[in-house]
């Protein structure tokens, strides 16, 4: 098959060129702008996800793939039931749950380490519309947690449903440092503490 395409013309570069960016230049963000500038939108990104029955070494090799730390479980009907993490397939749990079932690291599926929902901490909507990405930072540290869901509320219906995550991963990268220093997660609460005192 790969007969069937002749190979494109290309070029060397030269050294001390640009990169294009959106509108020119990246904008850094910082601790008193708003939360929803470093919040994965799932209206515009699709959450990546993985299988309940999948084994654990597929649910790494997917995340490794999409760039991301963390998937969300579905059910049949694509209704979210868990939570998994890079954290916990590299852990100590996978290693532990094999010995004590007698069973390979291979036979770990996702749904015998995965985090429940009902046991995952979310943010409503109505709160991040309202907060600074310094609240959001603050938050992950005294939760001591690397990830946040966001839902989002139907009034009428009284449902729920999931709108987006906060990730320290994705936080840091945004805003070119790595905000899950406890120096740093301080300094910025003081920042933003200043900024609407």
């Amino acid at each position: 098959m790969t007969d069937d395409y002749a190979a494109l013309s290309h070029t060397y570069l030269r050294a001390g060129i640009p990169c294009h960016t959106p509108d020119g230049l990246t904008p850094m963000v910082h601790a008193n702008d708003p939360a929803i500038r470093v919040m994965t939108d799932f209206r515009e990104v699709t959450p990546v996800t993985i299988e309940p029955g999948m084994n654990i070494s597929a649910a790494l090799g997917k995340m490794r793939a999409a760039g991301v730390r963390l998937l969300l479980v579905p059910d049949s009907e694509d209704n979210i039931i868990g939570i998994i993490t890079a954290t916990d397939i590299q852990g100590e749990r996978p290693l532990k749950l094999a010995q004590d079932l007698g069973v390979s690291h291979h036979d770990i599926h996702v749904d015998m380490l995965m985090t429940p929902l009902d046991e995952v901490m979310a943010m409503d909507m109505v709160t991040v519309r309202n907060a600074r990405v310094g609240h959001i930072i603050n938050t992950l540290r005294k939760l001591e947690r690397h990830h946040l869901l966001v839902v989002e509320g139907n009034r009428a219906s009284d449902e729920q449903i999931i709108r987006g995550l906060f990730s320290t991963s994705n936080v840091s990268k945004l805003m070119g440092q790595d905000v899950s220093d406890p120096v740093y997660a301080a300094h910025s609460l003081a920042e933003v503490s200043h900024e609407l005192g």
